[in-house]
């Protein structure tokens, strides 16, 4: 061992003295947050003798390709993006002037006059140099992506294997500006820069790629593999590239050494660059992607784990998500993942802002403990089989992927994904299906298909073979029986460990029994109430149901019937909206038959296979996950559901029984059933007057007044007036003006709050009027109470702008202003915001502008929202008004008639 002195300067990228011993000694001095720290360079000096030196980085060098070059697409790259320079102090602008005058000097960039500028800003380093960093945001967003071919670093380590002992990483220096960049896209990377000594101002471009552009790492990540192509490593070794950082991993050190070294030599003559203050070379600990690799192992860097428990509570979304990038790099060493980053999800899906409670500060505290005591976790060996455990909890499926060694399992990664809607609510027996088969298609990346063997505290095979087809969709089956019963490296079994922690000390012993049987547990979970029977009770009522829904004369008839199964006589019975199918009216039937028995015990008899399904099978699934489809969308009968749902719990005793329909035989069964259809079809022929459901007093009573435009249009379409001078059809419907047939249809609604189809149905059955479906829907679109239960995704206004109108004087909108040469007049205008009509709403005459007082504007302002028209037809109408609102007069009666005009 040699001894000398040194002069140690932090700042700097070297030691000023004592240089020559320390390469003499393969050693370098490091100051790491106030200590003295000794680094080992296992570069020697034979070694470095062996290698090309046009490979190493030096500030007066630059990498160069030989390669085309790469051009750069921008949407409407006629619209150039015209950005100023940001304010830059001039300790900046002298900071980057040496790092400007070398990149001109070595060809990186050249003067340019471009229609393109944008910012750059210098960013001060340890060592007191500035870099040139191009705010090259807005580019980014314009520019035409090419589909990114990256390696994936989640995976990428699962090409070493345990083993890999000795490595090496080499770093490319400025691998970026080693690609050229075609001279047709240069001028959209201009900035400008202004020398701090002259005060000259030009515009630089760059001829390379540069740093900070989105498409640089693909681009040259590419490059480089194609390049790499013509590299052969050694048999044993392996090459790993991930964009501009390579490792050689390999079984012994000579063999690492030698072909570290042959892997220089290519890279330089190739025209790269290598940093030697950042080669590690030939070691059996480096540090790759943010982990350290060592002895077959890896771990997480602890200044990425130091650097995320840093991190201050996020306060915004895009802090959130940069806390969700971080943790998701981290996510192979955090049990349960998923389910413990929920709430971090939560945050973004939420519509107001994020708060931060103590309940959240709690979850990311076990977050953070995790990550403190993160497993070191061992490279998984293609060459050996698989383990992997998997269990089910609270819609989050887990597992752990191990490999066996020395009698123990060792783990490889945790893996988690949380359950689609859907199959969130199924039993847990079932979801284990869902379970295995997502964490086989996460472990596949790791093991990249080799031999596989799944361990479940479920029966998967079983439950695939024997339940699966009643609750899941023939696509959903024919994938995961792909998954899980057709790979022939794959094996399913059935262990009672449910523990992560018990995964790494073996499999069960003989003696462990299973827990649940999960056929049985299956049928217990699968009804509503456990004593729901499908055979037909001994005592208690017995009740036959039937629903029709059947075109008769071109229009649609439904009812229902509920019959007695020991007299054999109608219960109940009646007509049903016309719009709803066979299934609805079944269902309702069943409704109404349940209701009667509450408290009581009985046996329902039905024909329908649906409502039959719906109460002892999709029921229960459709409850527990919220009443949605196997597509995630709600149901089509999904209020009537429910209700049966909750109906079937009132009964003591209760017994639903499927009977095939349209039999022939004097079994009391039989019979019920066919008297239960009949009258189903003889009530739905029925017809309820418009006056049950709330219609307005005769039509004779009330006067019937059609506009000229009614006329007209009445007798274009060839309808003619009966004796009495009223409006008829054919079918002998009458015929009623748009006001009249409002107030009916207003009606109506206010006691079915039905659809406007229906409405327009029901309506039809004894009227007709022009242009009855707009009011159909404009009454249905301002319901309240509809709008608060129906759920519809409705149009987000625009900031500033103003409701629209569904119909004329629904919404008007009036202003003035006081004219400069005389303070007694004004401009007032009164537009109606549907038809964009200007109106004079003293004389109900069309006009641009009126001029006016400001007692007039006071008096103008109420005047059409209290006219009798809007009494009568209940609608909600609203001015928008500058000047506020007043206590409104009584209204002058031809406003009613410019109303009634626009109407």
């Amino acid at each position: 061992m040699g001894m000398g002195n040194f002069l140690l300067v932090p700042e700097a990228d070297f030691n000023l003295l004592g240089r020559d011993l320390m390469v003499e000694l393969g050693i370098g001095l490091e100051v790491r947050q106030g200590e003295l720290g000794i680094k080992i360079f296992k570069l020697t000096l034979e070694d470095e003798q062996e290698v090309n030196p046009e490979v190493w980085y030096t500030p007066e060098t630059v990498g160069r390709l030989d390669i085309p070059p790469f051009t750069v697409t921008l949407k409407d790259p006629d619209k150039p993006i015209r950005l100023r320079q940001y304010p830059m102090s001039l300790e900046g602008r002298r900071g980057l002037k040496p790092e400007v005058e070398r990149l001109v000097s070595q060809g990186l960039l050249e003067s340019c006059m471009s229609p393109f500028n944008t910012p750059i800003l210098p960013v001060k380093k340890p060592n007191g140099t500035y870099r040139l960093v191009h705010d090259l945001r807005e580019i980014n967003k314009r520019t035409v992506s090419r589909f990114p071919v990256v390696a994936n670093p989640y995976t990428l380590l699962s090409k070493l294997g345990p083993e890999n002992m000795w490595y090496s990483v080499i770093d490319l220096k400025d691998a970026f500006w080693a690609c050229p960049l075609d001279e047709s896209c240069r001028d959209y990377f201009a900035f400008e820069w202004e020398d701090p000594d002259t005060g000259r101002k030009q515009q630089l471009r760059w001829t390379v790629l540069p740093q900070g552009f989105t498409e640089s790492p693909n681009l040259f990540g590419q490059a480089l593999e194609q390049i790499l192509q013509d590299f052969v490593p050694a048999s044993g070794l392996t090459l790993i590239q991930y964009v501009d950082d390579l490792l050689i991993a390999g079984q012994t050190e000579e063999q690492v050494r030698k072909e570290s070294i042959k892997l220089l030599n290519f890279l330089g003559l190739k025209g790269l660059k290598v940093s030697k203050s950042k080669l590690q070379f030939t070691e059996e600990k480096v540090k790759y992607l943010g982990h350290y690799i060592e002895k077959g192992e890896k771990m997480i860097d602890p200044e990425r784990v130091q650097g995320i428990l840093s991190l201050p509570t996020p306060g915004s979304k895009k802090q959130v998500r940069q806390l969700l990038g971080l943790l998701g790099y981290c996510r192979l060493w955090i049990e349960n993942y998923s389910s413990k980053v929920k709430f971090l999800y939560a945050k973004l899906t939420a519509s107001n802002r994020v708060i931060w409670e103590p309940k959240d500060e709690e979850q990311l505290q076990v977050i953070r403990k995790d990550l403190a005591t993160a497993p070191v976790l061992s490279l998984p060996d293609l060459k050996r089989p698989f383990y992997l455990f998997v269990n089910i909890d609270n819609g989050t499926v887990y597992g752990v992927l191990t490999q066996e060694w020395a009698g123990k399992k060792k783990p490889i990664g945790y893996l988690s994904k949380l359950l689609d809607p859907v199959s969130r609510g199924w039993p847990t027996c079932l979801q284990a299906i869902v379970g295995c088969a997502l964490m086989v298609e996460e472990a596949r990346k790791i093991t990249f298909n080799s031999t596989l063997k799944i361990l479940s505290p479920h029966n998967v095979r079983n439950v695939l073979n024997q339940k699966a087809e009643k609750w899941i969709s023939d696509a959903r089956l024919l994938k995961y029986e792909g998954i899980l019963l057709e790979a022939s490296n794959l094996t399913l079994e059935t262990t009672s460990l449910q523990n992560p922690a018990q995964f790494l000390f073996g499999e069960p012993t003989q003696t462990e029994h299973l827990a649940h049987d999960c056929l049985q547990t299956i049928e217990e979970q699968r009804k509503i109430r456990p004593d729901l029977e499908e055979e037909e009770l001994t005592d208690g009522e017995v009740m036959f149901v039937d629903g029709s829904s059947r075109v008769v004369e071109g229009k649609r008839k439904s009812g229902y019937a509920v019959f007695s199964g020991k007299t054999l006589e109608v219960l109940e019975s009646g007509p049903l909206n016309p719009t709803w199918s066979a299934q609805a009216c079944e269902l309702y039937a069943i409704l109404q038959a349940l209701k009667r028995l509450e408290g009581k015990s009985g046996t329902i008899y039905t024909d329908s296979k649906y409502a039959y399904g719906v109460i002892h099978t999709f029921g229960k699934i459709w409850e527990e996950r919220g009443l949605i489809n196997s597509q995630g969308k709600d149901l089509i009968h999904q209020q009537l559901i429910k209700e049966v749902l909750q109906a079937l719990r009132g009964p003591t005793r209760i017994a639903v029984v499927h009977i095939r329909g349209h039999q022939s035989g004097t079994e009391l069964r039989i019979r019920g059933n066919n008297l239960a259809d009949i009258e189903a079809k003889k009530a739905a022929l029925q017809i309820k007057t418009i006056k049950q459901i709330g219609s307005p007093e005769d039509p004779s009573k009330s006067p019937i007044c059609f506009t000229p435009q009614e006329t007209q249009k009445l007798r274009e379409m060839g309808i003619l007036q009966d004796a009495q001078g009223k409006w008829k059809l054919p079918d002998g419907r009458e015929v009623l003006p748009k006001a009249m047939a409002f107030q009916l249809l207003f009606r109506i609604h206010q006691r079915t709050h039905w659809g406007s189809q229906a409405l327009v149905d029901q309506f039809a059955l004894k009227y007709m009027s022009i242009g009855v479906h707009d009011l159909a829907k404009s009454i249905t679109r301002n319901c309240e109470i509809c709008l608060r239960v129906n759920r519809s995704v409705q149009r987000k206004l625009p900031r500033g702008g103003r409701p629209g109108a569904v119909r004329p004087f629904s919404k008007i909108q009036i202003d003035f202003t006081e004219l400069p040469k005389d303070a007694e007049t004004g401009c007032m205008l009164c537009k109606d915001m549907l038809s964009n009509v200007f109106q004079n709403p003293e004389t109900a005459d069309v006009a641009e502008e009126a001029p006016a007082t400001k007692q007039d504007i006071r008096r103008v302002l109420p005047l059409i929202p209290e006219t009798e028209l809007y009494k009568k037809e209940g609608l909600k109408q609203k001015s928008a008004a500058v000047g506020g609102t007043v206590k409104p007069p009584p209204v002058a009666q031809r406003c009613i008639a410019l109303s009634l005009r626009l109407l």
